[in-house]
């Protein structure tokens, strides 16, 4: 199969998928089709080198043809397997998750859009191309929130989710005009040269509403009342890392300045984050937060190697988190962590699947969190940003305390009655076996002799020994605090800036019923005036061609005419008499004339 071919097959086939879904509502085809789909991409990142590029004829305008160019560089390779490996796992386990729900075809439908689109976006040179594809993947979220649409809550969810990522969509359409003009080119490829940076700022500021960034955060921990495994992959796994890979994308065409804005945002993220997915009493709001938090984590990379790294470890253990969830919610059947404890011997796959992601979430060695957690502090370090490093260290103790406590509450305590639970078991597993350290490096402390990462150019950043110690430390207190206060659960779910959505929903409304008002009350009013007005003086044209012009200027002149000609038809009668007595008259006016000019 030629390597054009395999391109064409990795980029079409979740779209037919999808229609085939569509017309085979059944969840093993669908599931067979993405193993398809997940076997395609490793075998292309394979094959491909990592600078792939492919082109089509478009269209032209003004003279200038605009290709369909895609470009499958390292880092879309890079998260394009992830997409591939998380929505395969995602699909397996939603087989049993969703086994009862009588639109489960229409699910995997809205599941094969999504991929569609990510793998669109991951791969598109063409600037026009990627901001479709942004859309279609904001798109297929607003579905996959609102799939159970009969409640309410789910409903308003996916709305809050679109309008707020709107406000960066429009800071992003512009960035991207801004820069195809600024370059004169639409190819990301093409682009050679450092933007202004309020051209990457307002790029970036795209990838802050779909990173769920501050201050664009309060859409995430909502738009967790859709399925469980949909979050997995969209909100945890590959959607909200869009926004970070927006920030990868155009590293090296954005100024100090732009990564610098990262920075900070992702610094108050992370912070943010970390504190809120304290104060949860949802498993998955906790967790909703502690993606938010990591995401920071990822844009304090700035955009760099580090935040694409982390990008890839976080994407495994954070699905695996969601889906280890899911198996302890369809135990329990609540979410609340009032309702949890002692599930260990209830439900021990997801137990143990916990644990190790729980380990990948905190940093610790032997998994692939590790690695990529200490590359963003060899990163800082490096690069002289010693207050960022110093906030990743107050970072670290809160999502060791908050990830430690909600194990604490969830597995561990007297163990209550239910089923226990197995049947997600292969899904999960594969999720712990990825995240583990082995895949990236066959030395749990090293990362630097790494063939996966040679063989996508990220580059590694080398750590201070002291940091280690602070690592080390950052894990002892935080566990130590999620000890002392582990009978501790949150009354509520508390929100950031809890008032910002209703005030900008009422903001919204107002503008809206505004716009009604002065379209009904001047627009239509104007437009109906000014019709009645034509109306008006159409009748007056009528009257003026009918009685002016027809009747004065044109009868006038017709009827003297007529009366002229029949006045000088007189001369001509062929009579003598008449003309002898025009002669004696001609003479006899001839006459007076002269005896009066005399």
């Amino acid at each position: 199969m030629g390597l054009n071919l395999l391109f064409l097959g990795v980029l079409l086939l979740p779209w037919a998928s999808a229609l085939l879904v569509a017309l085979f509502p059944k969840p093993l085809f669908s599931i067979s089709l993405s193993a398809v789909f997940s076997l395609l991409v490793i075998f292309f990142c394979a094959q491909a080198s990592v600078d792939f590029k492919i082109a089509y004829t478009w269209f032209q305008l003004g003279g200038k043809e605009i290709n369909a160019s895609f470009w499958a560089n390292a880092s879309s390779q890079l998260v394009l397997g992830l997409v591939a490996i998380v929505s395969f796992c995602v699909q397996l386990f939603s087989k049993k998750y969703l086994t009862d729900d009588p639109s489960i075809g229409r699910y995997y439908v809205y599941l094969h859009l999504f991929v569609g689109s990510m793998t669109l976006l991951l791969v598109a040179d063409s600037i026009l191309i990627f901001y479709g594809a942004w859309e279609l993947v904001g798109a297929c979220s607003y579905l996959l929130i609102s799939f159970w649409h009969q409640k309410n809550e789910a409903t308003q969810a996916a709305k809050k989710a679109f309008l707020i990522n709107r406000l960066g969509d429009i800071a992003l359409l512009f960035g991207l005009i801004a820069l195809g003009l600024h370059f004169n080119t639409w190819q990301f490829s093409d682009i050679n040269g450092i933007a202004p940076t309020l051209i990457g700022i307002a790029i970036i500021t795209g990838g802050i509403a779909k990173s769920a960034q501050f201050p664009l955060m309060s859409w995430l921990p909502d738009a967790m009342e859709g399925p469980t495994p949909a979050s997995a992959l969209i909100h945890a796994a590959t959607m909200v890392a869009a926004g970070v890979f927006v920030g990868v994308q155009v590293y090296d065409i954005t100024s100090p300045e732009t990564h610098l804005f990262m920075g900070i945002i992702g610094a108050i993220s992370f912070i943010s984050g970390a504190i809120f997915a304290i104060f949860q009493n949802d498993i998955k709001k906790t967790l909703a937060y502690s993606t938010i938090s990591q995401l920071g984590l990822m844009w304090m990379g700035m955009g760099s190697d580090a935040s694409l790294f982390h990008l890839l470890t976080h994407g495994i253990f954070k699905a695996g988190l969601f889906l280890a969830a899911g198996a302890v919610i369809h135990t329990v059947h609540s979410q609340s962590l009032n309702d949890m404890g002692g599930l260990r011997k209830k439900a021990p796959v997801a137990a143990m699947a916990y644990l190790i992601f729980s380990a990948g979430l905190l940093g610790l060695p032997f998994t692939g969190g590790f690695f990529s957690k200490e590359n963003i502090a060899g990163f800082l370090y490096m690069n002289g940003h010693f207050e960022l490093l110093g906030v990743l260290g107050a970072g670290m103790v809160l999502t060791s305390f908050y990830i430690s406590r909600q194990f604490y509450l969830i597995f561990m305590g007297p163990v209550k009655e239910g089923p226990s639970t197995t049947d997600f078991a292969l899904p999960i597993c594969i999720l712990v076996v990825a995240s583990l350290f082995a895949w990236i490096s066959w030395n749990p402390i090293e990362v630097h002799a790494s063939a996966l990462l040679e063989h996508f150019e990220v580059a590694i950043y080398q750590i201070p020994s002291f940091w280690l110690y602070i690592t080390g430390a950052s894990w002892v207190v935080g566990i130590a605090g999620a000890y002392l206060t582990r009978n501790w659960i949150p009354a509520g779910n508390y929100q950031f800036l809890p008032r910002f959505w209703p005030s900008l929903f009422r903001f919204i409304r107002w503008k809206s019923s505004s716009a009604q008002i002065f379209e009904t009350q001047f627009i239509e009013r104007l437009v109906n005036g000014i019709a009645a007005l034509q109306v008006i003086i159409a009748h007056l044209l009528a009257w003026v061609d009918r009685h002016l012009v027809d009747g004065i200027l044109v009868g006038g002149s017709s009827s003297l005419s007529a009366g002229t000609g029949k006045l000088l038809s007189r001369w001509q009668s062929a009579k003598v008499q008449s003309y002898w007595t025009m002669i004696i008259v001609t003479f006899a006016l001839f006459l007076l004339y002269a005896l009066f000019i005399k």
